[in-house]
């Protein structure tokens, strides 16, 4: 009796992992713990550039806006001087009345380092452009690089060679916020009529 009761004891099988159960089960973990990190790391990148895309589009929407009130007012400068200063693919000047105050500023919109920025001088007292104007962020994310941004048309809709020819100007932003990767860039486009350079009437 007492035997029997010793090698029970003896025999009893003992439970556990052995170390190469252990080393793959750790393996497959790690695996497993990778690939799920990567998932979740991918997807807080595709909500964040779903986020900042959408505020990129947003704000160029909002600088279009500005873009056609302010162009459709271009007039003459307070000394007379022609409506049109520059027209240039990536920058644009003009005269008009853009703070509705009577008279005429000189706006520049032009493009640096994706960002779309505006500059509002006001005439000095000699009715000249020369101090500083106040230069305003209009829109970031601007992707045109070599495209042009501003596309001029005389009255026939043909592409304007000499700047007293502009009579439309067509503007087209391309936004992306990472342009090195998908999805692809976004446009937004918009043809601008010269009110007060109209020779069709």
């Amino acid at each position: 009796m007492n035997n029997k009761i010793i090698l029970n004891k003896i025999c009893k099988p003992v439970y556990g992992f052995t170390l190469l159960e252990l080393i793959v089960v750790l393996s497959i973990f790690s695996v497993v713990s990778l690939i799920g990190a990567e998932f979740i790391i991918k997807g807080f990148k595709a909500i964040s550039f779903g986020s900042d895309q959408e505020t990129a589009i947003n704000s160029a929407r909002r600088a279009m806006e500005l873009l056609s009130t302010d162009i459709r007012e271009a007039r003459s400068s307070e000394k007379g001087g022609y409506a049109l200063l520059t027209n240039e693919e990536q920058n644009f000047a003009w005269y008009g009345d853009v703070d509705n105050d009577g008279v005429s500023e000189k706006i520049r919109y032009f493009l640096s380092d994706n960002t779309l920025k505006r500059i509002v001088t006001e005439p000095g007292p000699e009715n000249n452009y020369d101090q500083a104007g106040v230069t305003t962020i209009i829109a970031q994310y601007i992707n045109n690089q070599i495209e042009p941004i501003f596309i001029y048309y005389d009255s026939d809709n043909n592409e304007a060679g000499a700047i007293n020819d502009i009579r439309l100007i067509r503007i087209k932003l391309k936004i992306n916020v990472t342009p090195e990767i998908a999805p692809q860039d976004y446009y937004i486009e918009s043809d601008i009529q010269l009110r007060n350079l109209k020779d069709n009437l």
